[in-house]
């Protein structure tokens, strides 16, 4: 590659230089303070469904407090107590629900209370178990319009419903009334905090909530004792309705100094709506909770047993900052059977997690430390990336550009903080992973070939060149709320999809001494078979690549979970697929063979390799070890690759050579 005279103006190219210096230091500083924060946050708490708890006590004929002593030295020190709904009391037969004239059909419709007033459209909600009374008609009375309450031996809740026209209709009646939240068992609650679990309330939406309901479902939740942390069951949170509901519930969930009256609990891969404005409000006090349902537990017992449920467990933990475990047992609905399995299993998960440092039987919440909230160095960091965009113009031969280029990133990042300093550093940060890998392409890809020492080494120095904007990444993006998904990295996708789209422009069109004839030509050529199938293939390819960026996890197949967790067991983290097996075999192959335009195609993969490594620091919520040593391992598994596939060029060009009688 022909790169413009880099050396034209030396003091231009100082200036950026001590510019990126500065700005490397101050992201020190707060890599620094990460490092600090993420190696003290270590307090795991395990907890159980106390449905669980009760069935496997009760299997094994066990009182709560000695299942209590099997669980706690086991690690287990908090107790999750879903809210119950119309459903659950009607399974546990303390209810019972009847549309219209039939409840005049119940087996104790004598006892019901003589002034009630059966008609069609009316759902009856007949109350057998009186401790639940009280707290079920002020429940509904709070939740539902229009309820009547009917006092006597047998007291009856009277919902307005519909008549319903269909076997459909009324089982979508049935289900609506159903869900309907009617409080906890608040004795149960008690006896289990005195037995010195931590408590963890599940709360259920309803429609159409009212503050006095809010604040009426919020004081319930404040009278608990032992509370650990609370979370909702739903897609969104309680009486969510925009901002200004999360506000109002943000108040309500507060003690009267105006302190947070337990955390909120975020659910991994369950987004609901509120949630992550209510963490803000609430003083960013939050614990992440991972959790493995029981259809999920009956699938790792098909395809692994414990070690498959193990190994997801220790990967919540240790590379997801997943505080709060939410254990569910193997074959539950035969708890006689397999409790000794299931305690079993909470010795092994409690011997892995304090084996890979973690601490567990603390009922109270550890609050994650400030990280990154320093207005200086936040602003010292963003001229790394103004610096880069100074340096790649001067790359590019530009020097009136490039100081223009300079300061249009230092005017807009200034102005877009004092607007909104989180939107500014998310956009430098999307900025600096964009153009330092372009830099690091552009830089280090020429036609010329080379030998394998200096394959491996301009690899590196690519890396290396790369990594910078990772590391302004993370000096700008390293704030709590983005280590507890609270807010996340913008821009993913148009991360990717830049650097493939500008390397290849830069260096075979741009870098050109006639672009403009470049672009003639390659728009003048025809269309041939080869270079349709070429398009069709890169398009695939293409979709599949952006399908599968971003920071959610996709649904995997057998063979690519196998290969993953292999790769985990055998290196401890497991690399990205995108640098080990694609970025840097390629990257060794260009090296090898001179980044000329006959072999464009391989800039692209190996473009792939750079925007991999710097946006696996986009993951801010993974420790920022797990990171570099997830990027190490992909670099030494990939350059090893890349040898071999090197060596496999040779050989394939020997034999043709030998073949050829050349």
């Amino acid at each position: 590659m022909h790169i413009k005279n880099q050396a034209k103006d030396k003091k231009l190219w100082i200036f950026a230089l001590v510019v990126l210096a500065v700005a490397i230091a101050a992201s020190a500083v707060i890599w620094g303070e990460r490092l600090k924060v993420e190696s003290a946050y270590k307090d795991v708490q395990v907890a159980v469904n106390i449905d669980d708890m009760e069935s496997l006590a009760n299997a094994k004929n066990l009182s709560m407090a000695k299942m209590a002593e099997e669980l706690q030295t086991r690690g287990v020190s908090v107790v999750l107590f879903k809210e119950k709904s119309v459903s659950d009391l009607e399974r546990m037969g303390k209810i019972e629900m009847a549309l219209g004239a039939n409840v005049k059909n119940l087996s104790y419709s004598a006892q019901l209370p003589k002034g009630l007033d059966v008609r069609d459209t009316d759902m009856y909600l007949v109350i057998l178990d009186k401790s639940w009374e009280e707290q079920i008609v002020k429940n509904l009375e709070e939740k539902v319009a229009g309820v009547t309450y009917y006092p006597g031996e047998i007291s009856v809740a009277v919902i307005p419903a519909m008549l319903p026209s269909s076997a459909l209709e009324l089982s979508t009646l049935s289900n609506e009334i159903g869900d309907i939240g009617l409080g906890w068992d608040q004795a149960q609650i008690k006896e289990t905090a005195e037995l010195g679990f931590g408590i963890m309330p599940q709360v259920r939406s309803w429609s159409n909530a009212t503050d006095e309901s809010l604040k009426y479902v919020t004081a319930e939740i404040k009278q608990m004792p032992n509370l650990y942390a609370f979370l909702f069951n739903d897609k969104e949170i309680i009486g969510y309705q925009g901002a200004q509901s999360v506000r109002v519930l943000a108040t309500l969930l507060e003690d009267e100094g105006g302190n947070p009256i337990a955390p909120v609990a975020t659910i991994e891969f369950n987004d609901q709506k509120g949630i992550n404005q209510l963490g803000q409000l609430l003083n960013k006090e939050v614990v992440r909770l991972h959790t493995i349902s029981n259809s999920e537990m009956s699938k790792f017992e098909a395809e692994g047993g414990m070690e498959a449920a193990l190994d997801r467990w220790m990967l919540a933990a240790r590379e997801r900052n997943m505080r709060t475990l939410l254990v569910r047992f193997f074959d539950i609905n035969s708890p006689a059977a397999s409790f000794d399995r299931n305690m079993h299993y909470l010795e092994e998960l409690q011997t892995n997690l304090t084996d890979s440092g973690f601490s567990l039987g603390s009922t109270e919440y550890t609050k994650m430390s400030s990280v990154g909230n320093n207005t200086v160095l936040n602003l010292l960091v963003g001229l790394g990336v103004a610096a880069g965009m100074m340096i790649l113009l001067l790359v590019l031969g530009s020097r009136k550009l490039a100081i223009a280029g300079f300061a249009a990133v230092i005017v807009c990042y200034g102005a877009c903080y004092l607007y909104n300093p989180v939107l500014a550093r998310k956009l430098m940060a999307l900025a600096s992973v964009i153009i330092y890998p372009i830099i690091g392409c552009t830089v280090m890809m020429e036609p010329k070939r080379y030998n394998l020492a200096s394959c491996i080494g301009r690899a590196l120095m690519m890396c290396a060149i790369s990594f910078l904007g990772a590391i302004f990444m993370v000096g700008l993006l390293s704030d709590t709320s983005f280590m507890l998904k609270l807010d996340g990295f913008a821009g993913v996708k148009i991360a990717h999809v830049i650097p493939i789209a500008a390397v290849p422009f830069i260096l075979f069109i741009l870098n050109d001494e006639h672009p403009l004839n470049v672009v003639k030509e390659i728009l003048d050529k025809a269309v041939t078979y080869k270079w349709g199938i070429l398009a069709a293939v890169l398009a695939v390819c293409g979709y599949i690549y952006i399908s599968r960026t971003g920071n959610t996890t996709a649904e995997l197949s057998t063979a690519e979970s196998t290969m993953r967790q292999t790769l985990t067991d055998i290196l401890g983290v497991r690399p990205r697929s995108k640098e080990f097996l694609i970025g840097y075999p390629f990257t060794m192959l260009l090296f090898y063979l001179g980044a000329s335009k006959k072999n464009w195609v391989l800039t692209l993969p190996a473009v792939i390799g750079q925007v991999s490594l710097v946006n696996t620091y986009a993951h801010i919520h993974t420790p920022l070890l797990i990171s570099l040593h997830r990027s190490f391992n992909g670099l030494a598994l990939g350059l090893l690759i890349g040898i071999i596939a090197i060596a496999g060029v040779k050989c394939v060009d020997y034999c043709r050579r030998r073949y050829l009688h050349e």
